[in-house]
This record gives structure tokens, C-alpha cells and sequence, in this order.
């Protein structure tokens, strides 16, 4: 087993899904880690490094997503991943917003 490939199950809490907005997050987050970060749905995978196969995807709210991270900061980039798909790419505070 390679040590430096690190997994993560996390589910898509916003109720955009994971569109291009989220995907430029989550492709932020891997550069800046300095790993490699894929997403598997089903059996389906994208790199985090290619928005056009994070988008086909599909990802809806609700579903549960495989992440994959590989280098030393594997730990640290799923992470900061898994908090990213928590808070819900940080738009329901938009939508409070919004609506106030």
C-alpha cells in the first residue's frame, strides 16, 4: 500500500452540488497542499486539477464522494478538504445574507 495515498469519505452538504465555484475551491485547496487530490463518485473519478471532470461528476447534495490525496501533505489537504464540503463551500452564509 502506498503510505502517501491518503482517503476520505465526505458527502455534499450545499444544495448547489459541486458546481464551478465549489470544484475552484476544492482545486485551490490541492495546490495549495502541493498534492494530488482525485474525487470518485460511484466508480466514477476526477482530478482535482481538471474542473470539467470534477463538473462530470454531478455531484448532488446529499452524495458521498471518495476522496483521494497523494504526496506528504496528503493528511493535511484532506483535512482542510473535508472542512471545505462541512461548511458548505462557504455559501449558505451567502444565503443568509441574501435573505437579510
Amino acid at each position: 500500500m502506498d503510505e502517501l495515498r491518503q482517503t476520505r469519505t465526505v458527502t455534499v452538504a450545499n444544495r448547489a452540488g459541486l458546481h464551478a465555484r465549489a470544484a475552484l475551491l476544492i482545486a485551490k485547496l490541492a495546490r495549495e497542499h502541493d498534492v494530488e487530490v482525485a474525487l470518485v463518485k460511484d466508480s466514477q473519478l476526477a482530478e482535482a486539477s481538471n474542473m470539467i471532470q470534477m463538473l462530470s461528476l454531478g455531484a448532488k447534495q446529499g452524495d458521498e464522494l471518495v476522496l483521494e490525496a497523494k504526496g506528504p501533505k496528503a493528511q493535511q489537504a484532506l483535512s482542510a478538504l473535508e472542512q471545505l464540503f462541512a461548511a458548505k463551500f462557504y455559501e449558505e452564509d451567502e444565503d443568509t445574507k441574501a435573505q437579510g
